[in-house]
């Protein structure tokens, strides 16, 4: 039995119990409390950990269990390939295919739901916050593009924009610019959590 607080108490019950019987036995006054008393704490030394064990493992087992199936699931909705290595790599100066940022949409759209809560507290708040920032970012992305080249890819510069020539208005760099910042910005969370999870749900 480990010496931790909770077992420190348990000890000093048993060493008071032991200490009340032995009062009343030396002193000719043997009563059945104390015994009752004494044996009690006895058994409680003996079989706290395995009522314990059977109690509450099989709960932190399920929580456990639910939880890892999951964080499989968001990394099937929000996967690093393609969708964090766009963001990670992409210069959103440049054009990209609109099927690369749709799990981040997706996530948005469906992640804010009773059904995806971690039952870990942290996790829950980690994923949380992440989740705070991929609405920001999604949000921003279809704000700042649009469609280009028959729909297939996105860009901050239209078509029309390309069509009509000479230098890329200063909207167009200052949301390629916001775009890049707020990308940089996420992923390094998006990572943190994916390595928090594995480490404590995978290892």
């Amino acid at each position: 039995m480990k010496l931790t607080f909770e077992n420190t108490i348990v000890i000093a019950i048993l060493i008071l119990a032991e200490a009340w019987f032995l009062h009343g036995f030396f002193h000719g006054r043997p009563d059945f409390e104390p015994a009752i008393a004494f044996i009690a704490a006895l058994g409680t030394v003996f079989f706290k950990d395995p009522i314990k064990e059977k109690f509450f493992s099989s709960n932190a087992d399920n929580n456990n269990i639910h939880d890892k199936n999951l964080f499989e699931e968001f990394q099937s909705a929000l996967p690093f390939e393609p969708t964090i290595r766009v963001l990670k790599e992409h210069d959103f100066g440049g054009s990209f295919g609109r099927s690369t940022i749709s799990p981040l949409q997706n996530f948005v759209a469906t992640w804010d739901s009773v059904e995806k809560e971690f039952l870990n507290k942290k996790l829950e708040k980690m994923k949380n916050n992440l989740y705070a920032e991929a609405l920001t970012l999604a949000t921003e992305i279809n704000r700042r593009t649009v469609p280009v080249r028959g729909n297939d890819l996105a860009s901050v510069y239209s078509d029309n924009q390309r069509t009509e020539g000479g230098p890329r208005p200063q909207s167009v760099v200052d949301d390629a610019r916001f775009l890049n910042e707020k990308a940089s910005e996420f992923v390094p969370k998006y990572e943190a959590f994916v390595r928090y999870a594995r480490k404590l749900l995978l290892e």
